[in-house]
């Protein structure tokens, strides 16, 4: 039923112009006429409540993460809002992640995450180096015992510092390959190469916690492995135990090499040993 929105008396149907109780001209005024719901009518039911986000909280599914989002929140925000989420929410944030859209966003974000890491690293071997000295000797109280392990550790740490945006960005790629092979391999790739490159991009917000003295090294790469195992479940969604062992995988063929290149050593040698008797 609509009213007047003047006098609030109920108008015909059609509304005409003027009010026929009031005579107020509607049109002249452009005043939108009042509707209100008749008496035996049910009230219509209320919007759903949707609760608002809690402050640091991730996207939603499907919703993108900070740093896709660095442009209009900020290039420094969304570095720390996607260390902050990875790091204290992995399986929220990965459940979040899209598969798609690109790898150029990811791989600068690893590649930031990476370096922090490794120029912290490389900082603290630089001090501990130049602080115990080195392990040989060129003569008693040489100039060169004093100057070699600052020379050698520094060196080091010149090289890290130059190339190390580029050897995170190549073992990046060579750790996406490996694990995604191994994915496919075990049926877990459910999506594409990207998927999994996104994941080892992201998981590279561990690499941040090399800045921690003494044990920051230790507890990154474990965590690394962590996030790595949580990243490929949810992005792939598939069990943790297919993504566990298609991360796992590749450090066990790799001791096997070891392991049999060593027993292949040792066997030549005691050969030799025994022709030489």
């Amino acid at each position: 039923m609509t009213h007047c929105p003047h006098c609030q008396q109920p108008l015909p149907e059609p509304p005409p112009r003027f009010c026929p109780v009031c005579a107020y001209d509607m049109q002249a005024a452009g005043e939108p006429l009042a509707t209100v719901p008749d008496a035996g009518a049910p009230p219509p039911p209320p919007p759903p409540f949707t609760p608002p986000p809690l402050p640091g909280a991730p996207p939603p599914a499907g919703g993108g993460t900070p740093w896709e989002a660095r442009q209009r929140i900020g290039f420094a925000s969304a570095f720390v809002d996607t260390t902050q989420q990875v790091l204290t929410g992995p399986a929220a944030f990965f459940r979040s992640m899209p598969v798609t859209g690109g790898i150029g966003g990811p791989l600068l974000y690893g590649v930031i995450a990476g370096y922090i890491g490794l120029v912290a690293s490389a900082l603290y071997s630089f001090i501990l180096r130049s602080a115990l000295g080195n392990t040989w000797s060129f003569g008693q109280n040489s100039e060169l015992d004093r100057i070699m392990p600052m020379l050698s550790s520094g060196v080091g740490l010149v090289g890290q510092v130059i190339f190390g945006p580029l050897a995170v960005a190549i073992g990046l790629f060579v750790v996406s390959a490996v694990v995604h092979v191994c994915l496919m391999a075990l049926g877990g790739a459910t999506h594409g190469f990207e998927a999994t490159f996104r994941v080892a991009a992201y998981s590279e917000a561990a690499m941040v916690i090399r800045i921690v003295p003494v044990c920051g090294d230790l507890i990154a790469i474990v965590y690394y492995v962590v996030l790595a195992i949580i990243g490929l479940s949810e992005a792939h969604r598939i069990s943790g135990v297919k993504a566990t062992a298609a991360v796992l995988l590749p450090f066990v063929l790799l001791c096997c090499c070891c392991g049999a290149a060593i027993a292949a050593a040792v066997g030549g040698f005691a050969s030799l040993m025994q022709q030489m008797r």
